[in-house]
């Protein structure tokens, strides 16, 4: 991934390291813990297969162009079955970290519980970065108004034990986002 898209790949080590600080407020056992974290590392390896010009477009993407990102997680199945991946928690971490807890999420609709775990964390981690980075197109979220927009949609986006499990993490996960914590800007 560094090679294809160097800003995914950084994006992927991010969301890694923050699922590591959930695991840890959750409780979750040192085996578990380190499986979410290398799947949240190999959360977005089905962008591989989209094409970068899509990836780096600064411009609204086409209904054509959507449809391809949004089969990255899919793509990300295969790849992983294609290399004989067997551990199942990993797969349906890669398959499922688009779905919603009220189950307009995406590849398969789940909802709930009937998301993995690992999913339903690497959801508000994968989300949390992807607020707190820059993007041509848009400013980054200030760690205030990323931390309200996880409350906000906890129960319809996010899981909501994962959200109130990620919300008291905001003072140790800022210096990933922030040189200086104290100028967020």
């Amino acid at each position: 991934m560094r090679h294809k898209h160097e800003d995914t790949y950084h994006h992927c080590v991010r969301v890694a390291l923050l699922s590591e600080k959930v695991a840890s407020a959750m409780g979750m056992d040192s085996a578990s813990a380190q499986k979410l974290l290398r799947g949240c590392f190999i959360h977005d390896l089905g962008k591989l297969l989209v094409p970068t010009a899509i990836l780096d477009s600064v411009n609204p993407l086409t209904e054509e162009q959507w449809a391809l990102i949004r089969r990255h997680p899919e793509y990300g199945t295969d790849i992983l079955k294609d290399r004989g991946e067997r551990d199942a928690d990993l797969v349906r971490l890669v398959l499922h970290h688009h779905e919603r807890w009220d189950g307009k999420g995406y590849p398969c609709g789940l909802a709930g519980e009937q998301i993995p775990l690992f999913a339903r964390i690497c959801s508000v981690v994968d989300a949390f970065d992807t607020m707190m980075s820059p993007r041509p197109y848009r400013r980054r979220k200030r760690l205030e108004e990323a931390m309200e927009e996880l409350r906000r949609n906890a129960g319809t986006q996010f899981d909501a034990a994962v959200v109130n499990a990620f919300i008291p993490l905001g003072a140790e996960v800022a210096p990933l986002y922030f040189s200086n914590y104290d100028n967020e800007d």
